[in-house]
């Protein structure tokens, strides 16, 4: 009634106000901390797919009104995790710099099951039993991933980890209460998951165990239970994870009426396509320091082609896009230089083992590389094994020349007192070129491991030598 009764020229400065209003309320406002770190996902080309589907179009109002809980499951059925995990483990951390909230699941009920998804077999029931250690070793070791993390590149995150075990719910819980909990999921939907449905239409020798099939159901609670008791409504998966991310969502949306989305990101795998993985043909690089060392770690990231390289430091790094662009103009205008492969080799390693391991790498590979007596001797005689392998093992008072070394260090028909009058032979970094030139063991024993020598045919063919 009083806007009616205002004078035109009244009516033009209340329309000024009230667009000034809805401009300072459009700029001040700002996306929920879930939102933002989807859009960043979508920066880094880390959206596989998604549930719901198109998630910041058709979706956006929800997905500003989720509560910043961002969750992911890990199942411990090895000791370590492997480099496959970090995807997923590192782009979870990543989420506290947009004041999320990470939550990591680890699995110690549903490992005794295990998930059907990116498998053709069922898992190997034999190694199950280890899961309850495994999952006590893998919470430590997320742990400590964590602290490296928020120690170098989240340090401004004001979130701390939450780790939890899923056997917190299930080891009490009565089987009669899990399926009055569960009536609300739909076996039509279970079986439309590309997991369950590829293995049926396989045939006989590719079915599905009924554990197997319940897992979905594990999984679902789980996300209802995150919902429930930590706020958490939102969920990281790997590329095969969107039906549980389509059952989970619904289960939750039925049983307590809360709206849920989650993100499926692009698995990493090797040269031939196949999931990078401790079960399907991977590297094998694992995130134990005993398992795999930090020098092979840092090699693995390393030795990655450019264009891998490059595409990990973009969607493993803790860095801002900003700092990731720069790297990659840096890295695109001096090829050759492995600019991308040192920054994510040095960040991965950090992240894993600390900075002193990084250091350490950074040595092994110089020693490596280069051979020089000065960098092998720089380096923990525990170390050297890991660089240069296994030691060739000879008795020093067989040895009276370096002509008697280089025909002992070669494995081929090529005599090596011969071919090293090439230049082809060092011993600790040193060319030897006179096979008849006396040797002595004291001499050449490296201060690091006084009982051993380095030798390298060629560029970086290298032996260790243990005095016996």
């Amino acid at each position: 009634d009083n806007y009616l009764q205002m004078r035109p020229r009244e009516v033009i400065l209340f329309r000024r106000c009230l667009e000034h209003s809805c401009k300072s309320f459009s700029t001040t406002s700002t996306n929920s901390p879930v939102a933002d770190y989807v859009q960043d996902l979508l920066k880094r080309a880390l959206i596989a797919d998604s549930y719901p589907s198109h998630l910041l179009e058709g979706n956006d109002i929800n997905l500003k009104q989720l509560p910043n809980g961002v969750y992911a499951g890990f199942d411990p059925t090895a000791r370590s995790l492997h480099v496959g995990n970090l995807l997923i483990l590192l782009n979870l951390f990543r989420s506290s710099a947009f004041d999320c909230q990470p939550i990591a699941i680890i699995g110690g009920a549903t490992a005794l099951v295990g998930d059907p998804s990116g498998r053709s077999s069922e898992r190997d029931a034999s190694r199950l039993h280890e899961a309850r250690e495994n999952k006590h070793l893998i919470m430590k070791q997320i742990q400590r991933l964590w602290g490296n993390a928020r120690h170098g590149f989240l340090s401004k995150s004001k979130s701390e980890l939450k780790c939890i075990d899923n056997s917190d719910w299930y080891k009490e819980m009565k089987l009669i209460d899990f399926l009055s909990l569960t009536r609300s999921l739909r076996i039509g939907e279970m079986l439309r998951t590309r997991a369950i449905r590829s293995r049926l239409e396989a045939g006989a020798g590719s079915s599905v165990s009924f554990p197997e099939f319940v897992y979905q159901s594990l999984q679902a609670y789980d996300w209802r239970m995150l919902a429930e008791k930590h706020n958490c409504c939102f969920q990281l998966g790997g590329s095969d994870q969107l039906g549980h991310l389509d059952i989970g969502a619904h289960y939750i949306g039925r049983s307590i009426n809360k709206w849920a989305a989650g993100v499926c990101l692009p698995l990493l795998t090797d040269s031939a396509g196949n999931k990078i993985g401790k079960s399907t043909g991977g590297a094998g690089t694992w995130l134990d320091g005993e398992m795999t060392s930090p020098f092979h770690l840092y090699q693995f990231f390393r030795q990655l082609h450019d264009t891998d390289a490059v595409m990990m430091l973009k969607r493993c790094s803790l860095q801002s896009t900003e700092v990731i662009e720069e790297i990659e103009k840096k890295h695109s205008s001096n090829l050759g230089k492995w600019i991308a492969q040192d920054a994510l080799a040095e960040e991965m390693t950090e992240i894993v083992h600390g900075r002193e391991a990084v250091e350490m790498a950074k040595n092994a590979s110089k020693a490596l590389f280069h051979g020089s007596r000065e960098a092998v001797e720089a380096l923990p005689a525990s170390l050297l094994i890991d660089v240069f392998g296994q030691p060739l093992q000879l008795k020093a008072e067989e040895v009276r020349s370096y002509g008697d070394l280089a025909d002992r260090t070669r494995s081929d028909k090529q005599k090596g007192s011969v071919l090293m009058k090439t230049g082809a032979f060092k011993v600790n970094g040193e060319k030897q070129l006179v096979a008849t030139q006396p040797f002595s063991v004291e001499s050449t024993v490296l201060a690091n491991a006084p009982s051993m020598t380095l030798v390298c045919w060629g560029k970086r063919k290298f032996q260790l030598i243990k005095w016996i």
